[in-house]
């Protein structure tokens, strides 16, 4: 069974979970911050930092594909664009990384970074574990960001219409209650609505997160 681990031990729960060394996860913009919001270590931040400042690597490629960028082997990677974060990974003797998209519903939350020191290609049940947690890390990451915005979004719907909307969001997405309203909350804030009336909407089915 999959466990749910608070926000400051995500990258940890990677790095104990899967064949990795580093991990780090960032926000990419729009609707958040360009941040690294976790890292593992120093190598993760140094590596993820990288990334961001030249605006290259698998993260960016995982969040346009909306789909894992694998490489199991950077020495043979000569083809990629990313040379900044090549020469940063042979300094620290990263052999592999794996990038991951978050998403909650529909909105695009960020990328997990996974960095290995072996060449290793992630197997099947490997890729599947990783998206798995990754989706878990998503939650954690949106509700971690909006519990830090000063955000007039307050949540001012009838108790029943609430409750009414996070069913319905449960349903949609096969979500336990707490993930089913940083959903509702996420969407909120990414589309600069009011929770009551993304609420109402979700009550009239104008918003159904599983389409």
């Amino acid at each position: 069974m999959l466990e749910f681990p608070t926000f400051p031990s995500l990258c940890e729960w990677f790095v104990s979970k899967l064949p990795i060394r580093h991990a780090a996860i960032s926000t990419l913009g729009d609707p958040f911050e360009l941040d690294i919001v976790s890292v593992s270590d120093a190598v993760a931040a140094e590596l993820e930092q990288t990334q961001l400042d030249f605006g290259a690597g698998p993260c960016w490629e995982a969040k346009a594909a909306g789909a894992p960028v694998l490489v199991h082997d950077l020495r043979q990677a000569s083809q990629l664009s990313w040379p900044a974060l090549l020469t940063a990974a042979e300094s620290h003797g990263v052999r592999s990384t794996y990038a991951f998209p978050m998403a909650v519903g529909a909105i695009d939350v960020g990328v997990v970074d996974l960095y290995a020191t072996t060449t290793h290609a992630l197997g099947p049940h490997e890729v599947q574990n990783a998206w798995a947690m990754a989706d878990v890390a998503a939650v954690r990451v949106v509700d971690h960001v909006l519990s830090e915005v000063d955000s007039p979004v307050a949540v001012r719907s009838p108790r029943r219409f609430l409750h009414q909307a996070t069913g319905m969001v449960m349903a949609q997405l096969g979500v336990p209650s707490d993930d089913a309203m940083v959903v509702i909350r996420a969407h909120a804030f990414a589309s600069g609505t009011s929770i009551p009336d993304v609420v109402e909407a979700i009550i009239r089915r104008d918003i159904d997160f599983s389409a």
